[in-house]
């Protein structure tokens, strides 16, 4: 009788490890099936009109199945602009909404999985919420430069273009993408998953520290500035002779000088602080993507280091979508919303709720006021088009002697009618104002005309 309850334990515990396999394997199913389903490999998906059309909010036809064979916008420009954002044949861009609406595209379901049905074909087509013909503007305007471009409503968090380069055309895909170097980091995204030098748009970061660390007193704190002084043990170079100022004239004149001494009297370790307080050195997510993270790590820094992290150098790296959600929640009081790349839900879809509080309404107020001074009195208002009260910092993000330095500009439109933040990047240019508020131009001329 002993050895007959024996079996019977072992029976049952085996019975309970099957069902609880098989539990886990189907909870597996629903939760991971559709990535299992869509690697590059299974060649069912691009057969017999498997994958479901994509189009931007215009209605636009940006990729659909034809005679078994995925066919892209009929604008070379168009494709190009839209490749990482899009997303190519063979899956190599992971954060494409190809890649990741693949369930919603091939009309998945964990029940009949991939197997056509009558209801296959219901809710295939995706729509996104950009304007293709402002990415095309975008591309344009880059001039063959690499960078990123990214454009969002920071009202109902609806991303309007998202551009990144280098690239190439989807359609025609080069026979050495792989071995020539003008196609490195062509499968990276590099609004999301790039960081780079952000030069002087981080003096923005400086002036919210400064806000932190005396909330009663910052608009009193004055700086001379005589091109060149040595803070540290060595120079600290200005592209000018600014003489004493305040901080709403040395963000105008964006002069290193004063935002290296502003840095040094905030100290490295309330530096960083607030920089972390504006989500620099924390992990993002655009959903199910993994944003690449903004460094601001100033443990051991020098006198010198210090000050040329306090206008963006140093070891200092900004992501694009973290800086346009920062802009975003400067220009919304405060708190950003999430940015989202459709409007019906999904994994880049959503509510378009709150990603977060970054400062006080009264701290995003002062950021607005200084940031419209630029455009106002330092940029010109004729650098966009007309009524947009465009708020903006201009950067340049040197990297070394052998390359030109980065050119960014971030900021967003003060406007009821068009809500836009945003935050653009050109590589190897010399001229923020020509190079990133050119593209910052032609995106906002297209979206408002």
């Amino acid at each position: 009788m002993k050895t007959v309850g024996l079996r019977s334990i072992v029976l049952y515990i085996l019975l309970f490890a099957f069902l609880g396999g098989v539990g886990w394997l189907l909870l597996n199913l629903f939760i991971h099936g559709s990535q299992w389903v869509m690697q590059p490999y299974n060649g069912h998906i691009h057969i017999d009109g498997a994958l479901g059309d994509i189009e931007d909010r215009d209605g636009n036809l940006l990729a659909h199945t034809e005679d078994g064979s995925r066919v892209y916008s009929d604008s070379e420009t168009t494709r190009r602009a839209l490749l990482h954002t899009v997303g190519d044949t063979d899956g190599f861009i992971s954060t494409s909404a190809q890649y990741t609406f693949q369930n919603k595209l091939t009309g998945y379901n964990p029940i009949f999985g991939l197997n056509r049905t009558v209801f296959s074909e219901l809710g295939t087509t995706l729509k996104l919420t950009l304007d293709s013909e402002a990415c095309a503007a975008a591309y344009n305007a880059m001039e063959g430069h690499n960078g990123g471009a990214i454009f969002y409503n920071y009202k109902n968090g609806n991303i309007l273009c998202k551009v990144s380069a280098p690239g190439y055309d989807p359609m025609n895909v080069p026979e050495n993408i792989d071995s020539d170097p003008e196609y490195k980091g062509a499968y990276l995204d590099n609004t999301l998953s790039g960081a780079f030098t952000p030069g002087s748009t981080f003096k923005l970061v400086t002036c919210f520290a400064a806000m932190e660390k005396w909330p009663d007193t910052w608009t009193e704190l004055t700086y001379s500035c005589e091109e060149s002084e040595d803070i540290g043990g060595s120079d600290i170079t200005c592209l000018g002779y600014h003489g004493e100022q305040d901080m709403q004239a040395a963000l105008g004149n964006s002069c290193n000088l004063y935002f290296a001494k502003l840095a040094n009297d905030i100290g490295a370790a309330d530096l960083q602080k607030a920089a972390e307080k504006l989500d620099f050195n924390k992990p993002l997510d655009f959903s199910s993507i993994e944003i690449a993270e903004s460094e601001c790590d100033l443990s051991g820094a020098n006198a010198n280091q210090l000050g040329w992290a306090g206008v963006g150098q140093y070891t200092v790296l900004a992501n694009p979508y973290h800086m346009m959600t920062v802009m975003g929640a400067i220009a919304n009081g405060g708190t950003y919303v999430e940015p989202r790349l459709t409007e019906d839900g999904g994994l880049f879809g959503g509510p378009g709720g709150s990603g977060g509080t970054l400062m006080t309404q009264a701290q995003a107020n002062n950021l607005k006021a200084m940031m419209r001074g630029n455009v106002s009195t330092y940029y010109g208002d004729w650098l966009f088009p007309e009524g947009l009260n465009v708020c903006a910092k201009t950067g340049t993000g040197e990297i070394n002697e052998e390359q030109d330095p980065n050119c960014w500009m971030v900021g967003f439109c003060d406007s009821e009618s068009y809500p836009i933040a945003f935050a653009v990047l050109v590589e190897e240019s010399n001229n923020s104002l020509g190079a990133a508020g050119g593209v910052v131009n032609a995106v906002l001329s297209e979206l408002i005309y």
